[in-house]
């Protein structure tokens, strides 16, 4: 028989959340957020082969810079953005189910099961916090390589390049309404932890 004291321990608590097995939901978003890494660790590499590409002939500085930047931040955008979003609505709901899971006669194995489910809720609801930041930073970035490209080009305020501003801004404030979303489903999670605990 167990000192139950020793059972309920932090360094037990900590030991037990360890072995919690991982769940379908949490795995798919970890997986998700791991394809968007790729995604931005790729795209980094893109832009920086494409600022030291050799365009041949006398490609203006603005063009290279603008093409770099564009290509680099390509990834960024309204539907990465919104799986983003699916991701961060799935910790939400993870973290409300483990939290109505939990009861008030439920053996230690049980509550500790639970906490662990809704902090791994919560991390990777921070982990997609961030993904959302950078999705918003790459948009910002397409759009100013968009507008450098075409100035570095020479171009005046044509109409084609208006076009090209005008859905590219339309694109970054896409990704922001999305990533204002899921700053406020991340705050829900964190509430819901708050209260909780």
């Amino acid at each position: 028989m167990t000192d139950s004291s020793a059972a309920g321990s932090p360094d037990d608590i900590s030991e037990s959340e360890e072995r919690i097995a991982w769940e379908v939901p949490e795995t798919a978003a970890v997986a998700v957020l791991a394809a968007v890494a790729l995604l931005i660790v790729g795209g980094l590499g893109a832009g920086i082969v494409a600022s030291t590409a050799s365009y041949g002939g006398f490609t203006p500085s603005g063009i290279v810079l603008g093409t770099a930047i564009t290509l680099g931040a390509q990834w960024a955008g309204p539907l990465i953005a919104f799986v983003l979003l699916a991701v961060m609505g799935m910790c939400w709901w993870q973290s409300e189910a483990w939290a109505d899971a939990s009861e008030p006669d439920d053996e230690h194995g049980r509550i500790v099961e639970v906490a662990g489910h809704v902090r791994r809720a919560n991390q990777i609801g921070r982990w997609t916090l961030a993904a959302l930041v950078l999705t918003c930073i790459g948009a910002i970035a397409v759009l100013v390589g968009t507008v450098v490209q075409t100035t570095g080009a020479g171009g005046n305020a044509n109409t084609l390049n208006w076009s090209r501003y005008v859905i590219q801004g339309a694109s970054l404030l896409a990704v922001v309404v999305i990533a204002g979303a899921g700053a406020w489903l991340a705050r829900q999670i964190n509430h819901g932890q708050t209260s909780s605990d």
